[in-house]
């Protein structure tokens, strides 16, 4: 090769032209082109070197990352495939509750109490509404055309998200039926919507007989409270459970159990094919030993004597002192129970909650007051028991007694000339009950602590176990309560209170119609209660006693015959 003329072969021929390069030329490229193979041959290091640690750390990350992807993938397709296949089988499955009828209530004659009616109920799924947001909103905005519901109320409910999806919402409560039947016919192209008959509880007699709606109660949506409370029964949010009265107390009775219809849909969340069916179970009847007429005339009795006594506020009970069993039950001011069938009208309800005489308020049960003189029975029965006096023991009454600079007065000015515990019961003589109870000069009373002592036995203090929520216990008072409650000591005059029904003392009108009872029976300890039968249970399994309260069976013939002389 000629390095001293070098020439490109461009043939100068149109535009190009011939190009000379020089011998200095060729060498520099020449030398360019070995010092570049030779670079090729050594290592190249764009950085600082690697280390063998750091090479192992990163190893161990990928490791690690790729086995924990391929556990979670595991986890998923073999450790929660049941739970994903079920969720798989819900989008192609829907299913839709049947609803048990809730048990019928009676009176011990067969009259009906408690029934059930029907009513349309509209509710929506989330999870069931399409996933499309055109046919969503336009679903949304047709259900609330018809239902006379806010566009952005239904919005709300299409926008739950985590476990509120799978939560039914009610729309409406009760639907009026020509409503209900125009929103029927547009249900096929609503989905997530349902339209469902569902019970509401109805009340026949409670309109002209109000104070059953104390005893029998009423039903209410569940709250979030009674919702976790019972998770795991059954239950869901929109149910409805007993709120108050027998309808609470004997709710798992009276609600049986929801049945369930299957069927399959379609992509649009339209029924294709019936799958099967789980049939409700419904409630067990209850039958009460209330007696329906006699509530009606106690009710009746109860006004007259309160408006004799110029008040709005009472309670009166009847009770079989043989069993317990209660046949009327009245408390007044009462309300309607069925304005709370379904949804209660909140004008209703601040109207009851906010009236003075409290009509919402069992005061048979619920309410505690001072006994006054009826308790003056059982104080006869414990200083005949204890041995503190005889029938014929007799105190004299001239008006009252003074101890100090305390006067502790009769009812009646100037007394009641000399009494025995007969005549003491029958004319209500508190100062014969001053003597026996506190004692009086050289006479020896019963004293404080076994007057507490005898009070509890009769089932002061403590809630007499009757089947209806919301009963108070009351209070005996004794110099240890004073001191806790009164951070005060006892004194003489305060067992002189205690002893005629005053000071402390507080007791329900069931309590008192407790012990009335069980010295009506000579003694015999008894549970109040409502309850008569209910698939094959009776009330003697449920409530039987054989306890008894202690004293002679003397002691209880004379106060019974002190109270029918009075």
């Amino acid at each position: 090769m000629d390095a001293r003329r070098y020439f490109s072969d461009i043939t100068e021929t149109g535009n190009l032209r011939m190009q000379n390069r020089t011998e200095e030329d060729v060498r520099h490229e020449l030398l360019f082109e070995r010092d570049w193979n030779q670079a090729k041959q050594r290592p190249l290091y764009l950085t600082s070197s690697f280390s063998k640690k750091r090479f192992f750390l990163a190893l161990a990350v990928v490791v690690l990352s790729v086995v924990t992807l391929l556990g979670r993938a595991l986890w998923m397709q073999v450790g929660q495939a049941e739970n994903y296949a079920s969720l798989a089988e819900r989008n192609r499955l829907r299913s839709t509750p049947l609803w048990p009828l809730r048990g019928i209530i009676r009176d011990r004659q067969g009259m009906i109490l408690a029934e059930n009616a029907s009513r349309f109920q509209v509710t929506f799924l989330p999870r069931e509404a399409s996933r499309d947001s055109i046919d969503r909103e336009r679903a949304l905005g047709e259900a609330g055309r018809i239902l006379g519901v806010p566009y952005a109320t239904l919005v709300g409910f299409a926008s739950a998200t985590g476990t509120a999806q799978d939560e039914t919402v009610i729309v409406v409560d009760s639907v009026p039926y020509a409503q209900a039947m125009r929103f029927a016919t547009a249900l096929p192209h609503l989905p997530g919507f349902r339209l469902e008959v569902h019970p509401v509880r109805h009340y026949p007699q409670s309109t002209v007989v109000q104070s059953l709606s104390h005893v029998l109660g009423y039903v209410g949506r569940l709250s979030p409270e009674e919702y976790e409370a019972r998770a795991g029964k059954g239950y869901r949010r929109a149910d409805e459970i007993g709120k108050t009265g027998i309808e609470r107390w004997y709710e798992e009775r009276l609600r049986g159990a929801l049945g369930e219809r299957m069927d399959e849909v379609d992509a649009r969340g339209r029924a294709s094919a019936f799958v099967g069916e789980t049939p409700a179970r419904n409630g067990d009847d209850l039958t009460l030993s209330l007696d329906l007429a006699l509530q009606a005339e106690t009710e009746k009795a109860l006004l007259a004597g309160m408006e004799l006594a110029k008040t709005k506020r009472g309670a009166a009970i009847a009770m079989d002192p043989r069993d317990g069993s209660i046949l009327a039950l009245v408390s007044l001011p009462a309300f309607d129970n069925n304005y709370f069938a379904g949804s209660v009208s909140s004008t209703v309800y601040q109207r009851l909650a906010t009236d003075p005489d409290r009509p919402l308020f069992f005061r048979a049960i619920s309410g505690a007051y001072p006994s006054g003189s009826t308790v003056k029975i059982v104080m006869s029965v414990a200083a005949l028991a204890e041995g503190v006096i005889n029938p014929g023991t007799t105190v004299l009454s001239n008006g009252g007694i003074r101890v100090g600079q305390w006067f502790f007065p009769d009812w009646k000015a100037g007394g009641h000339g000399t009494t025995n515990v007969r005549s003491a019961i029958a004319w209500s003589v508190n100062t014969f009950y001053y003597y026996i109870g506190g004692g009086y000069g050289s006479f020896q009373g019963l004293g404080v602590d076994r007057i507490s002592q005898w009070m509890r036995r009769f089932g002061l203090g403590s809630r007499t176990g009757i089947d209806l929520p919301a009963e108070v216990a009351g209070t005996v008072p004794d110099p240890a309560w004073k001191r806790e409650n009164r951070k005060e000591q006892w004194y003489v005059g305060d067992t002189y209170n205690l002893s005629i029904g005053q000071g402390d003392l507080l007791v329900t009108p069931l309590q008192v119609a407790l012990y009335t009872a069980e010295i009506a029976n000579g003694g015999r300890k008894v549970v109040p209660h409502l309850f008569s039968s209910a698939s094959g249970t009776s009330a003697a399994a449920l409530f039987a006693t054989t306890t008894q309260i202690g004293a002679p069976s003397e002691a209880y013939a004379v106060v019974r015959e002190g109270m029918r002389d009075g």
